[in-house]
């Protein structure tokens, strides 16, 4: 009898959080997410070439792709807010396989621009809702399969190198099926709805209070997307071979991959305000390798590794940790995906200008800075929500 009710009690208990129907769908949508909008730092050196541009003039496509996602970012904050999330959610995977499908047919810079617009409008959307509706769906269970969901968009994009090395047109056409399928797994799952009455700690998100709270995503996308863009070109300026510099830009994502393991395996045990503050401090130490190391072999390998490792938790150890201080809705969202948008389109091609004016060495630079004020940002908003 005994045995009997134990048994009865393990078939009603609830599943673990990773593994609900929705969760994992959008575990499986940001591992196509990764590997879609990762594909163009690895196909810099082809885009630049079948462009007939130089590097400072094929650093608009990450433009191009920053403003798709501010646009395409502020807009899935109001639809995931007013229409069914899984729909919408569908329905972005379908514009960012639109976008991906028709890249290797394309030679002028005019048309990559708008076609990379495109795959930033979908990306956001995407972006968006996975980490919106994870949110709806478990609420304070959210942590570790956070870390989790933004594991699967590092293992996503630790592939992008290796399957652009293999072909631009393979790695476009993969992503575009991959996003159909995706899509049609989201809509056989019940799409969560938005809490609406839930306790924080501190539930302020006037504009003032999102725009600060968004600055820290800006910096930290910046610093993210500039190295993982712009890290192929550096290794290939420094001399090493077009295949070494695909393996140190995949190094860069092994790190990073891990650094996602190790927070996904510590969401549970250390506290998001240490790991954040733990990770932006490990950022300077990754950056102050690559300046010291000034191109040498040993120190750019390591560097390359551990700016993966440290970068790798912040952004979803600040969605968790917000979500323990405001109610976090797609409209809030919105602004913390359209802040990193803003830095994905920024810094990127601020580091390709100072790349092409000074050299290689304008990237190890520009990770130091940006990782001061990440550091820096994350300490404001800190302290504006209260310790």
């Amino acid at each position: 009898m005994l045995r009997r009710r134990l048994r009865l009690r393990t078939l009603n208990r609830p599943p673990a959080p990773e593994l609900r129907a929705p969760v994992f769908s959008y575990l499986v949508s940001f591992l196509v997410l990764g590997l879609s909008v990762s594909i163009l730092g690895p196909a810099l050196s082809e885009l630049r070439d079948r462009s007939g541009t130089d590097l400072g003039g094929v650093g608009v496509l990450f433009v191009g792709q920053a403003c798709g996602y501010i646009v395409g970012s502020f807009v899935a904050g109001r639809l995931y807010d007013k229409f069914d999330g899984h729909r919408v959610y569908a329905a972005s995977l379908v514009v960012l396989a639109l976008g991906l499908v028709v890249l290797p047919s394309l030679a002028s810079l005019p048309t990559l621009f708008v076609t990379f617009v495109v795959v930033g409008v979908g990306g956001a959307t995407v972006d968006v809702g996975a980490n919106t509706l994870l949110i709806w769906e478990l609420g304070a269970e959210v942590g570790r399969p956070m870390n989790i969901l933004h594991l699967c968009f590092g293992v996503g994009a630790l592939s992008a190198p290796l399957v652009v090395y293999a072909g631009f047109g393979i790695a476009a056409y993969l992503a575009s099926g991959l996003c159909v399928a995706v899509a049609l797994l989201v809509l056989r799952a019940e799409s969560p709805l938005a809490p609406t009455d839930v306790e924080h700690e501190h539930s302020t998100t006037s504009r003032p209070m999102l725009a600060l709270l968004s600055l820290f995503f800006l910096l930290y996308v910046g610093l993210e997307v500039g190295f993982a863009g712009w890290v192929h070109t550096y290794g290939e300026e420094i001399e090493f071979s077009a295949l070494a510099a695909t393996w140190l830009t995949t190094a860069f994502w092994v790190g990073f991959t891990g650094g996602r393991l190790l927070a996904s395996a510590l969401g549970q045990k250390v506290r998001p305000k240490t790991l954040l503050a733990v990770s932006c401090s490990l950022t300077l130490l990754a950056a102050g390798v690559l300046v010291v190391g000034n191109g040498r072999a040993a120190p750019v390998w390591v560097g390359a590794v551990l700016m993966g490792l440290a970068t790798a938790p912040q952004f979803p150890a600040m969605f968790t940790y917000l979500e323990r201080r405001i109610r976090v809705t797609g409209n809030a969202t919105a602004w913390f995906i359209g802040g990193a948008g803003l830095g994905g389109l920024v810094f990127p091609w601020l580091i390709g200008q100072w790349f092409e004016a000074s050299g290689p060495g304008a990237l190890p630079w520009s990770m130091l800075i940006l990782g001061v004020l990440t550091l820096a940002s994350f300490a404001a908003s800190n302290k504006a929500l209260g310790g």
